[in-house]
């Protein structure tokens, strides 16, 4: 089990990186400058403006369907 996630190389040349979960599971794979973006991006905190913002209400209307409920 991985305790945090990790780089690591999916060729003998070094070529092409996966990025692994905690869990081990794959999340994404690229060069390595690209998994290394990838990794900044997902643990990076969410900045003040997005996370304290607060959701407008949704108006819904019976006229309209949606494969997913809001």
């Amino acid at each position: 089990m991985h305790t945090e996630t990790m780089i690591l190389p999916l060729d003998s040349a070094g070529e092409i990186y996966a990025i692994h979960d905690n869990r081990g599971n794959i999340i994404g794979t690229g060069t390595r400058e690209v998994c290394e973006l990838l990794v900044y991006i997902i643990t990076k905190p969410a900045s003040a403006s997005i996370s304290g913002r607060v959701s407008a209400p949704v108006q819904h209307r019976a006229n309209v369907r949606a494969a997913i409920a809001i």
